[in-house]
């Protein structure tokens, strides 16, 4: 009832302003014509092509609802098929990724009710239709996971301290994260071992080589079989940086991964 009363005296005052009796008292443009988003916040809508409207994208819209989306006459309408519950989805049920605030209402199918595109029939019910089912199906920039061609994943390199082969704290937590990549993958991968330009040829090859072992040695204790694995040393062959100085130096002493 109070918005309603506030409608009609913002009205008012503009009918006011278009007679010219609210001279000097700010009067702008005549609702719903605006020039700026104040011209229609007191409505709470937004400025588009100089009209007030409810929405000029979807976050204007899905704030307090994630299913609302600014339409094409710019009004906040709901997603087809979004869905929040079972609730939501007059036939069927709603699915949601973990994690998610909403999903996707798949419903009931059969030989004479198929499913949408991009879903299959399974057990009479609508279900996602796999784009893949394993290695090799996604081209070379994917992979396929639950079905799905998503990103390939890239392990994090992981750096050392000056003359040390231990692992750091934050590179024990990078290589805890790498795992997953390492089995999403399920391909065979190769630790290279690096090192700064400090130090002989040799020693800097045998220090390469036991900071890829004891990555190895890591990420055999986290689960990945040993026989996945295979390392190598570059020394100070292959730097990623070529100043003379801590800043460069330090990026030049890890470990890389590559697959094959």
């Amino acid at each position: 009832m109070r918005g309603r009363t506030v409608r009609r005296g913002l009205k008012l005052v503009g009918i006011l302003c278009a007679l010219g009796l609210f001279a000097g008292l700010g009067c702008g443009p005549k609702y719903p014509e605006c020039k700026t988003d104040d011209h229609c916040k007191d409505y709470g809508e937004y400025c588009v092509n100089n009209m007030c409207r409810e929405c000029r994208d979807n976050s204007h819209c899905n704030a307090e609802d994630a299913c609302m989306v600014c339409g094409p006459n710019y009004t906040c309408v709901k997603q087809a098929g979004c869905c929040h519950s079972d609730l939501d989805c007059p036939v069927g049920v709603c699915r949601k990724a973990p994690g998610a605030e909403v999903g996707q209402c798949y419903g009931n199918c059969d030989a004479d009710n198929p499913c949408p595109e991009g879903q299959k029939c399974e057990n009479n019910m609508c279900v996602p239709a796999a784009e893949c089912t394993g290695p090799g199906q996604c081209g070379p920039d994917r992979t396929c996971v639950d079905g799905r061609c998503v990103p390939r994943c890239e392990p994090e390199v992981v750096y050392f301290d000056f003359d040390e082969s231990r692992l750091r704290q934050d590179a024990q937590e990078a290589l805890r994260r790498n795992v997953q990549c390492i089995r999403e993958r399920g391909q065979h991968v190769t630790i290279e071992g690096h090192c700064d330009e400090r130090g002989t040829n040799e020693y800097n090859m045998a220090l390469g080589s036991r900071r890829a072992n004891s990555v190895k040695r890591y990420l055999t204790e986290l689960g990945i079989s040993a026989d996945m694995i295979s390392t190598i040393s570059y020394g100070e062959e292959r730097p990623v940086c070529r100043e003379s100085h801590e800043g460069c130096w330090r990026r030049n002493r890890r470990a890389e991964f590559r697959f094959r």
